[in-house]
């Protein structure tokens, strides 16, 4: 594990590194297809490019060493619907207000101290998604696997859309016919491959493959499951169940490769690998991140990445720019050619210029809300800030090698910047030196400190970011 952490550590240094035969192709309006992989749960360390031993992703290994591994990929939030509404909108949480799953009043109302700002469920119908961005530039688009922003993926632009419960999955990845719906999942999209074949049609294509795996109930093939039960964990990556599950996750990913290598698309064909939040404590970790999903910290908000093309994206490239999963939906239009949609904000950078080689993006920071409360569950207890809940109302911001955390219960009820140094309402930490989110700077670096909490405010101020502000009447202190 030492030497693991090492290696990464090292390769944290480098920003955007590629070897000798570095392409120069340049990427925009080259209308390739695009797939799309992502993964529920997956955890930033949860697969082998990123370090794991004992969970086995050969072929997901294999596409990220041929294309371009971004070790600071973040997700918009640290569960999966809000991701899935910034990464859809192409928008921050506070612009179309999906904060969390459900209601944002989660766990007892006595142990909640300030009343959290209602969440929406739907994804509203007036934020754009990237499928109907893609539209007028000729992309036949399908949404497969879970959608999870309520409406329907064809209400928001999509040609096709299927979800597990047209394909009778009630509850789980077992349907009454046995089929294993990580596979079911990969069937459907390899015939959409098949069927929407731009070199017959004349039309590129947009696949979101959304899997439901690797998200709780942990439910796995039992023939790769026995492979596991005679191997050595690792750390707290030990879960027979969990890494067969991951394995069957990278068996679909070489199907959808396989299948666009057959049809000769491989060459116009991007495939972007991605995760929706951090692992789920109970079952993995991402040490050396703190935390998991849920929480605010590194391990819930940081992702396994890579995007690969082959002839385009030059293989064996790394890449520690920060970004996140709101860039998506502008890169998408950028390698497409499309128009940005009209009176429309977008909050992401294009990719383009790193997966041509360049080391960065001009982009200061990266912002996260979530006005509401996520209650503890059994792993993972020792990272969060309190036992009760995995993460309370919190901002963040990261700007450069800085991370800043703004807790509004102790904002707002304990007074704010004027009792800064005492209350415990915001935590900063240099993510370079400290990976670990271990040293608090706020009281150390405190100019640092003052510049990103303006920075984050102005933000607040700039998105309309619905900001809780009222004390909870019930709450009692515990």
């Amino acid at each position: 594990m030492k030497i693991i952490f090492v290696l990464a550590v090292a390769l944290f240094m480098i920003a955007c590194s590629t070897n000798n035969n570095q392409q120069t192709t340049n990427l925009s309006g080259t209308k390739p297809n695009i797939v799309f992989i992502f993964i529920d749960d997956l955890g930033w360390k949860d697969v082998g490019f990123m370090g794991s031993e004992y969970y086995e992703t050969p072929n997901i290994d294999k596409l990220a060493r041929g294309g371009m591994i971004f070790s600071q990929a973040y997700a918009n939030a640290a569960n999966c619907a809000p991701t899935r509404a910034c990464l859809l909108s192409g928008q921050y949480s506070p612009r179309h207000g999906v904060f969390t799953v459900g209601g944002s009043d989660r766990g007892k109302s006595e142990t909640r101290r300030i009343i959290p700002v209602k969440n929406n469920e739907t994804l509203p119908l007036e934020n754009i998604s990237i499928a109907e961005a893609l539209k007028p530039s000729g992309y036949v688009s399908a949404a497969i696997g879970k959608w999870h922003v309520r409406n329907t993926p064809e209400e928001q632009g999509f040609d096709f859309g299927i979800e597990r419960h047209h394909l009778d999955y009630p509850y789980g990845h077992w349907n009454p016919d046995s089929m294993y719906l990580t596979d079911h999942l990969t069937d459907v999209a390899v015939n959409f491959i098949k069927e929407n074949n731009p070199i017959e049609s004349g039309n590129p294509f947009f696949l979101y493959l959304s899997h439901y795996a690797v998200h709780t109930p942990i439910q796995a093939k039992n023939e790769i499951k026995a492979k596991y039960k005679t191997k050595e964990g690792m750390d707290c990556h030990n879960n027979t169940e969990y890494a067969a599950m991951i394995e069957s996750v990278d068996e679909s990913v070489a199907r959808v490769n396989q299948t666009l290598e057959e049809l000769g698309l491989s060459e116009n064909t991007i495939i972007i690998f991605f995760s929706d939040n951090g692992g789920h404590g109970t079952f993995t970790c991402q040490k050396p991140l703190r935390g998991g999903k849920g929480m605010y910290y590194e391990g819930g908000i940081r992702e396994p990445m890579f995007a690969y093309w082959p002839g385009k994206i030059t293989a064996n490239s790394n890449c520690e720019e920060v970004i996140i999963s709101t860039d998506f939906y502008t890169t998408f239009l950028d390698l497409a050619g499309a128009e940005k949609p009209e009176n429309y904000n977008l909050d992401g950078e294009s990719l383009v210029p790193l997966l041509e080689g360049k080391n960065e993006i001009l982009r200061e920071a990266i912002f996260w809300h979530f006005p509401g409360y996520l209650e503890a569950y059994a792993g993972l207890k020792e990272d969060s800030r309190d036992p009760v809940f995995r993460t309370r109302p919190v901002s963040v911001i990261r700007k450069g090698d800085y991370k800043l955390l703004q807790f509004h219960e102790e904002w707002v009820l304990d007074g704010g910047f004027e009792n800064i140094e005492t209350n415990n309402s915001v935590e900063l930490y240099n993510i370079k030196n400290d990976i670990s989110e271990t040293n608090n700077l706020c009281n150390i670096e405190v100019e640092k400190r003052n510049e990103l909490l303006h920075d984050l405010l102005m933000w607040q101020k700039k998105t309309n970011a619905l900001v809780p502000s009222e004390a909870n009447p019930e709450y009692k202190k515990q």
